[in-house]
């Protein structure tokens, strides 16, 4: 099923579930908390840890939205979905990934220029060929960076970007502006959270380097 956008993606998923309640992250675009008060349904927060896996266990029959943060989580999605019946993978990051889940939706214009999103109903065969170059490049900036990343990574399939987590946020800006100097956008990703909270160090100190 096409939609032009994720966030409407997630609509129909809303609606057809007759979903009232979603635990979404802190850790997560604005856009998406406002779909949900768009169409009338209540968002409750959980917090993720230093693996991007929520720090609280979920009521077994609970709506959940987990997002593929930065197409390097696909261990974490196969985890949940074994514990959470009624999960949705946000894989806006993670074109290429296998449907699984109660539903999961993409995001075309993240990988390609072209603006749609790809929804699913239940698990289902992606037929789609991963990005080999994609692939390649994340290994490759993994070899540089491999010493400083505070992040490790497994089974990836093919990421949206290659997310970089050092120690502290004067070494970020200094990675950030190395590229931006280049003529390579760096986007923090999402809005700044407050200091007490265990994302704040993905906003400030993860550069998300792109693979393009």
């Amino acid at each position: 099923m096409e939609f032009d956008l994720a966030r409407n993606s997630l609509k129909y998923i809303i609606k057809h579930f007759e979903i009232k309640e979603l635990f979404i992250p802190y850790y997560l675009c604005d856009v998406i908390r406002h779909s949900l008060f768009e169409i009338n349904c209540k968002p409750l927060f959980y917090h993720i840890d230093d693996d991007f896996m929520p720090t609280i266990d979920f009521p077994k029959e609970s709506f959940i939205l987990y997002p593929n943060y930065f197409g390097v989580c696909e261990d974490n999605v196969n985890r949940l979905v074994k514990i959470y019946p009624n999960i949705i993978i946000d894989n806006a990051h993670s074109y290429y990934s296998q449907p699984k889940g109660l539903a999961s939706f993409n995001a075309k214009h993240k990988f390609f220029k072209e603006t749609s999103s790809t929804l699913w109903i239940g698990e289902g065969k992606n037929t789609k060929e991963a990005d080999k170059e994609r692939v390649s490049r994340f290994w490759e900036l993994h070899e540089r960076f491999k010493t400083l990343n505070l992040l490790s990574f497994e089974n990836i399939i093919c990421p949206f970007c290659y997310p970089l987590l050092v120690s502290t946020s004067k070494e970020a800006d200094e990675i950030a502006n190395e590229y931006i100097g280049k003529g390579i956008t760096i986007y923090r990703y999402w809005n700044n959270l407050p200091l007490s909270y265990n994302e704040y160090k993905f906003y400030r100190r993860l550069v998300p380097i792109p693979l393009i």
